[in-house]
């Protein structure tokens, strides 16, 4: 009697396992109101993953492009750090100020310099001051040369010769010269087409006809007095001016000519270019 039993409690249990399938099955079973609202749902969770595949896709665009472009940008920042070493070196061995522009020393100067050689003010921009003193009819005359000194150029000069001048008071100098010589062309250009006016009008005229005739100052060369640094800010008639003029004419800035007139003997110190 004990094998049909255990038999029968195989059956029971088979057939409760089966029931249990068929609830499951049930509950899964769903009508077609339910289909389509599952429908939607899987049609949205479909739409949200291809926009994030599509999001992703440009992501790893962006990243492709700016890593194509790193070597661009290290390459301008070397190009950059290049440029400020050269920047810096030009800014160390450039002079207080640019040759194109008046220094504050000459500016000084040309406002308390006397009325001999105020036949007409110095022109920066290109000798325009002749001009205007012929009346506007004569040929343009170029500036005065303005040949600055560099620090390395004034390094190389003997210490005893260059003294304590620095290449901003040499520079300086310079200018105050070319300012002076484009006044004296002015000058002597208005007295040739009998413009000068003023009290004097005297001494215009002998400059014109005693010293600038001398061979050595034709042909459009600008030169200074001596007598006009008398006036001087950069550079005046004392020891430090004759060192400072001393080495100009070393350094190839300046020529002396002495120019016999009226039985004596003048000195004019000639721009070279």
């Amino acid at each position: 009697m004990a094998e049909p039993v255990g038999a029968f409690e195989a059956v029971v249990s088979a057939f409760s396992q089966q029931v249990a399938e068929l609830r499951e099955a049930t509950l899964l079973r769903v009508d077609d109101g339910t289909r389509a609202l599952y429908a939607q749902d899987v049609e949205a969770i479909e739409a949200t993953v291809r926009a994030l595949e599509h999001k992703l896709r440009d992501i790893r665009a962006y990243v492709a492009r700016e890593a194509a472009t790193i070597p661009q940008v290290e390459a301008v920042v070397a190009a950059c750090q290049l440029q400020r070493q050269h920047l810096q070196h030009i800014a160390g061995h450039l002079p207080a100020y640019l040759p194109s522009l008046r220094s504050p020393e000459v500016a000084a100067a040309a406002a308390g310099r006397p009325k001999e050689n105020s036949g007409a003010a110095p022109n920066q921009g290109g000798g325009g001051g002749a001009e205007a003193a012929a009346g506007g009819g004569g040929k343009k005359r170029a500036p005065a040369p303005r040949r600055y000194i560099s620090v390395d150029e004034l390094s190389g000069v003997s210490s005893y010769m260059r003294s304590r001048l620095t290449a901003d008071k040499i520079n300086a100098a310079i200018d105050e010269l070319a300012g002076l010589a484009e006044a004296n062309a002015a000058m002597v250009a208005a007295a040739r087409r009998n413009r000068a006016t003023g009290p004097d009008k005297k001494h215009a005229m002998w400059v014109a006809f005693n010293i600038a005739t001398h061979e050595q100052l034709k042909g459009g060369r600008s030169w200074v007095l001596e007598s006009d640094l008398r006036s001087g800010s950069a550079v005046k008639l004392d020891k430090t001016g004759k060192t400072l003029v001393t080495l100009l004419r070393h350094l190839g800035r300046l020529q002396e000519v002495r120019v016999q007139a009226d039985g004596a003997t003048h000195l004019v110190y000639v721009l070279l270019d």
